[in-house]
């Protein structure tokens, strides 16, 4: 059985910088659905469920290592003010695609494949229902079971430590380690294809503190000016659109240490409202229609419309919607010489250092230029 009944999906580790006095005690927070800010909410509270991981105490104890860890960086790039070392650089990694696999987001965005498979009229026995915090437990231990196998394909992303020098503040949220992609959502050429973390021109950006965010990316891609992996932030737009990411991607909750930021806070929501994607995923089904040479046509169709008997053959397809920011951070600009691969396959356009490291499957790879 799990030492610990209540599991976090995001660290205390992680909230302690932004709550209030950096005493890991008490926090500000703004929850959307409400529309208002709770001050001082309990950080012990915050982000997690019973049993998030199951009652495996031994993965328990493997997440608690790399929280452990993930702790002692904070301590010495936020308290202490220090340059990361390569040990730093090594553990944010690791922390920064953990994080991003295991939220209650990213649990219940994976088990939407269960959801619409269930949706199937004759796929669940008669009486059976759907169980969603079981398809939601098997989503985060299969999430587990990624990691260990792949924690090493955000190896080829570069690191920069940003450090906040302006007087607005970073905020973070209950989906702290966001996943985007500038590239694909700003190239026609990517319309209609979906990006992970394998994906060429991936980002991930994660605020440490209100003064400080570690950001990777492709650096085949993009090209951020730095002086030994750290950059000097002094614009506030900067920051508002780093910002504007943790807002399009939380759940529920933003937090933030200030009471008194409250109103800026608001005031980015408000503006972000519209972009936030609501639901965050859409399914369609695909019924077999006809032979055509050597192809099978497939016919899309409402749920409502497939019949139990007579449509034996359906396809199902989930997709997760993605937020497109309104602006972008002007540290982040393309490479003149930028490069992906891609295969003309549904796979996209992926990443040279994934491919060369075995994470992408298939052939026919060919470079292609930004």
């Amino acid at each position: 059985m799990a030492d610990n009944k209540n599991q976090h999906f995001v660290p205390k580790a992680h909230l302690k910088p932004f709550s209030v006095d950096g005493e890991g005690k008490a926090i500000h927070l703004f929850n959307l659905d409400a529309g208002r800010a709770i001050p001082n909410a309990a950080v012990r509270k915050q982000c997690s469920h019973d049993y998030l991981y199951g009652r495996d105490a031994q993965l328990e104890r493997a997440i608690q290592t790399i929280e452990g860890a993930y702790g002692s960086v904070i301590q010495r790039l936020v308290i202490q003010g220090a340059d990361p070392t390569g040990l730093d650089r090594l553990v944010l990694r690791r922390f920064v695609l953990l994080q991003h696999l295991r939220t209650e987001a990213a649990s219940v965005s994976a088990s939407q494949i269960a959801a619409a498979l269930a949706q199937l009229p004759g796929v669940l026995p008669d009486g059976a229902a759907f169980d969603p915090k079981a398809a939601m437990l098997e989503a985060v231990q299969a999430a587990m079971l990624f990691y260990a196998r792949s924690m090493k394909i955000v190896d080829d992303l570069q690191m920069t430590l940003v450090r906040n020098r302006t007087a607005t503040p970073f905020v973070t949220s209950d989906d702290p380690a966001v996943l985007t992609n500038r590239w694909h959502l700003q190239n026609p050429r990517a319309r209609g294809l979906a990006f992970g973390v394998r994906s060429g021109g991936a980002i991930m950006l994660l605020p440490l503190s209100p003064e400080l965010l570690v950001a990777f990316h492709d650096p085949d891609v993009y090209a951020v000016p730095h002086q030994d992996g750290v950059i000097q932030l002094r614009r506030e737009d900067d920051v508002l659109a780093l910002n504007d990411h943790q807002i399009l991607n939380c759940a529920a909750n933003l937090y933030f240490r200030r009471w008194e930021d409250r109103t800026l806070v608001a005031d980015a929501i408000r503006e972000a409202a519209d972009r936030r994607q609501t639901p965050r995923h859409r399914t369609t089904y695909a019924v077999r229609d006809e032979v055509v040479g050597e192809h099978v046509r497939y016919e899309v169709r409402p749920l409502a419309d497939i019949v139990p008997q007579a449509d034996r053959d359906v396809l199902v397809h989930t997709e997760t919607l993605r937020a497109r920011p309104a602006r972008w951070p002007r540290f982040l600009q393309y490479r003149r010489d930028g490069r992906l691969y891609s295969n003309g396959t549904r796979t996209g356009f992926v990443r040279e250092g994934c491919l060369a490291a075995g994470f992408v499957e298939g052939d026919g790879y060919r470079r292609v230029r930004v």
